[in-house]
């Protein structure tokens, strides 16, 4: 067998015709969102200059594999379904074990959208002037595109015997758009045009190639190439080759949990637990470690992972909506520390229904309570080593699968466990509260009824906002300034609110800003007092209002989940 060249339109035109994902292949892992972005622009970039842009590796086959098409409009938290079964012998299908990545991007940005964007390329851009792969972008599918850029999936529907009337209506329309275009701009963005026509539309510029397999090979062997090949360019992870392992025996079942990872996401209006997440439990459950490794797995394990899945996936749902949700209104997965440190109370639930045929209504307030201590506990001290996980796995199972009727979650032999072990700590100072990698954890545990949610951008930022309810800088000139600033950034004065508020609010104190705007006391906490006449409100008695505050915080932590904050 040997290399065989392909050019861009011939390939996309195969895509879901004749190429497709076998079962085994992991999902598009080209970084997170907006990082998926500047990979593609890259790509585009180097197609557009004709670099040449790697070889694929395809296996056509009519044996009975497995396997699903490729996504349309690329949504990160979508995963196609694998075609029925009696589409498996398909004759002459070809499933691309290298080069997902490659295709999906240039198949949906191409002749669909990507994260509901279209891409798209600026026609006065100068790729001679510029080497960077400035000339793309993205923007929404329902707005227009800044003046200049073109949209790539238009320029693809277009045949070939369109060229002339297509260069007429974008150049046309480019003239109206930009009244000062210039004779050099317009000769640039002919040119683009031109190029873009060559490399997409025409098929005479060969920038791929595939590699074919023998139409004889054996799965298992075609497999074990897939391995191979990905320890290179975007490696395989140690949870893919095992995911990828598990699909021979079962062919949905990373597909059955992406469905769950999905459904968890929506019933907690936003957190995100990942296939990965979820296999890493349950090979806690099959092998006692939460540490994946394949190689540790053997043949005859694997059919545990698909039994095992059949039994979590009831209580793992339960725990995010019943728990994680309902109890602390958790709704996105940044504001918790430590996922991993959340696995005990996951597998309580699962040993709880699967040996005591106990689910989260039968639980008993004791239990409850030492489950919101651990959850807190856990994660403000980062109880999160794998010795641990792994170890409080066996004190649960043991305390859920004794016969007597006490299945109280173990919080007390957990806390020993780590106290004797002597890593991490088991009690909390009023400092500790005050770590900014802790910050929005704490908020939301003192605030359990308020929800928090993020806003969809790069920079991931929280809604609602924190506001400094004594602002950082004073307008008011007061005595022991020193002592204040100390105070000022302290959780004791921080409290999430509306962004509306925040704006409103700004640097204003709280008895000028609560003055004028009474109505919004009621979306403020621990006040230490509900008079805004009262002199404690006063820029003078600013850190006794914090240190107030502090009190009715710790009191408060002491009331709702029994901890002890120490001073």
């Amino acid at each position: 067998m040997f290399y065989q060249p392909i050019s861009i339109k011939e390939a996309i035109e195969s895509v879901n015709d004749k190429w497709y994902l076998p079962a085994v292949q992991r999902p598009y892992v080209w970084g997170e969102r907006h990082k998926k972005e500047e990979f593609i622009y890259k790509l585009f970039d180097s197609i557009i200059r004709e670099y040449p842009i790697g070889t694929l590796i395809i296996w056509e086959t009519s044996k009975k594999i497995p396997f699903r098409p490729f996504l349309e409009d690329y949504d990160s938290e979508k995963l196609t379904k694998i075609m029925d079964k009696g589409l498996w012998g398909k004759k002459d299908k070809c499933l691309v074990y290298d080069g997902q990545q490659r295709l999906q991007s240039l198949f949906s940005c191409l002749k669909f959208t990507f994260h509901g964007k279209v891409l798209c390329y600026n026609l006065l851009f100068d790729p001679n002037a510029e080497k960077e792969p400035n000339g793309f972008k993205f923007f929404p599918k329902h707005k227009e595109p800044e003046v200049g850029y073109i949209r790539l999936n238009e320029l693809y529907s277009c045949s070939r015997k369109q060229l002339a009337e297509f260069e007429d209506r974008v150049i046309g329309k480019l003239r109206r758009s930009k009244k000062d275009l210039t004779k050099k701009e317009e000769i640039i963005a002919k040119n683009n045009l031109k190029q873009l026509w060559k490399i997409f539309i025409e098929d005479d510029t060969k920038l791929l190639s595939y590699y074919p397999l023998q139409k004889d090979l054996d799965e298992k062997d075609v497999l074990d190439i897939f391995k191979r090949i990905n320890t290179t360019g975007m490696v395989l992870t140690k949870s893919e080759i095992l995911f990828s392992e598990i699909k021979r025996i079962q062919f949905d079942f990373e597909e059955q949990i992406w469905e769950t990872s999905l459904e968890i996401k929506r019933q907690t209006n936003g957190f995100s637990y990942s296939p990965d997440n979820i296999l890493q439990i349950l090979n806690l459950l099959v092998k006692g470690t939460v540490r994946v490794d394949p190689e540790r797995v053997d043949e005859s394990e694997l059919q545990n992972f698909v039994n095992i899945w059949s039994e979590l996936e009831s209580p793992l749902k339960s725990f995010f909506y019943d728990f994680l949700y309902r109890e602390f209104k958790m709704t996105h997965e940044k504001i918790v520390v430590s996922k991993q440190a959340m696995i005990p109370l996951i597998v309580y639930f699962y040993y709880m229904q699967i040996l005591n045929n106990q689910k989260f209504r039968d639980f008993s307030e004791k239990t409850l309570n030492s489950m919101k201590k651990y959850f807190l506990l856990s994660q403000l001290n980062y109880w999160d080593l794998q010795g641990y996980i792994d170890n409080f796995n066996k004190i649960i199972k043991n305390k859920c699968g004794s016969e007597k009727s006490n299945w109280d979650f173990p919080f007390k032999k957990l806390q020993n466990f780590v106290e004797k072990d002597r890593r991490r700590l088991v009690g909390l100072k009023a400092d500790d509260l005050n770590l900014d990698s802790l910050r929005w954890f704490v908020l939301k545990i003192l605030t359990p009824d308020r929800a928090f949610s993020f806003i969809e951008d790069p920079d991931d930022r929280f809604n609602p906002e924190v506001d400094h309810i004594f602002p950082i800088e004073l307008k008011t000139k007061i005595s022991k300034t020193s002592r204040y600033q100390k105070w000022v950034e302290t959780i004791w004065n921080l409290q999430p609110v509306k962004g509306e508020i925040n704006n409103l609010k700004r640097a204003r104190s709280p008895e000028d800003f609560f003055t004028q705007y009474p109505k919004y006391l009621k979306d403020y906490d621990f006040l230490p007092t509900d008079d805004i006449n009262d002199e404690i409100w006063s820029d003078e008695h600013a850190v006794e209002f914090i240190q107030t505050r502090r009190k009715k915080i710790i009191a408060w932590i002491k009331s709702k989940y029994n901890i002890e904050i120490r001073a």
